[in-house]
């Protein structure tokens, strides 16, 4: 069999393990009595368990599949490189859920952030068993930790989302909780940098732009849309309001990631 067809069917079977641990998990949480949103014309029909399964499949194997993009320069045993790629998943996943939106119950903070959480670590286990890469050293070495890039990203993300509130009035509690949704922002942006950050370390060289767009656009922005667009198979969002939210995260990450310096991993060319 073609070594990419075996590539695919095995991005397609840790995406199916996955959405099955996620749907496990989903079975666990409490059901919830928010009255913000209303049921999406897929929770109405009675399709959305249908709905839930086929778009987690696609959704947790293109995730998965942006592992490809760093798996040959992480470091560690197969196990532990992909351990890290979904932990990293793990980080901006956890951090939006966190976002204090009207329609999430103080419970959903813990429930929603343990399911996905569970999800991702066994994408990230089965990641690292299927598609891993043996080394025989001990990976390469990295460069010191940019934190004026860090910071940049942080502030770009912070600004984006200042803008949106202010300006562009998108869903949020900004005008009943605007602290919260203050030092949200900034914890979001903070977890967002550091992610980007790492991944940094472990993609190829190339011009600033070409690196900011692999980090900002396919490992921060594919993972985040696919994740916004969970929401609308559960509640009738608004989606126009969701594409400008996601959108404006990803330009504004990716501006930040132009700051990123060229050279990270000691001996790469």
């Amino acid at each position: 069999m073609n070594s990419v067809v075996k590539i695919i069917l095995k991005i397609l079977l840790i995406g199916l393990a996955t959405t099955i641990v996620r749907i496990i998990g989903q079975l666990s949480i409490p059901a919830g009595a928010q009255t913000v949103l209303a049921p999406s014309v897929f929770a109405q029909n009675g399709t959305m368990p249908l709905a839930f399964t086929v778009y987690g499949i696609l959704a947790y194997a293109l995730i998965a599949s942006l592992f490809l993009l760093i798996r040959s320069r992480l470091g560690g045993n197969r196990i532990l490189q992909g351990l890290k790629y979904g932990l990293s998943c793990c980080a901006v996943w956890i951090v939006y859920l966190l976002e204090p939106l009207p329609h999430v119950a103080a419970l959903d903070r813990i429930t929603y952030p343990v399911a996905d959480s569970l999800a991702l670590i066994v994408m990230g286990l089965l990641l690292g068993w299927l598609l891993g890469e043996s080394k025989g050293s001990a990976g390469r070495k990295e460069t010191a930790f940019p934190v004026l890039p860090v910071l940049t990203v942080t502030a770009c993300f912070f600004a984006g989302r200042m803008i949106q509130y202010r300006a562009m009035g998108i869903y949020s509690s900004f005008e009943e909780k605007p602290w919260e949704t203050v030092l949200w922002c900034l914890l979001a942006g903070i977890v967002i940098s550091c992610v980007t950050a790492w991944l940094n370390f472990h993609i190829g060289n190339g011009n600033r732009g070409r690196r900011a767009m692999m980090l900002g656009c396919l490992l921060f922005g594919v993972d985040l849309f696919l994740f916004n667009f969970f929401m609308p198979l559960v509640f009738d969002a608004d989606i126009p309001d969701l594409i400008l939210r996601t959108l404006t995260d990803v330009l504004t990450v990716t501006l930040g990631c132009l700051s990123f310096p060229n050279r990270r991993n000691v001996g790469q060319p």
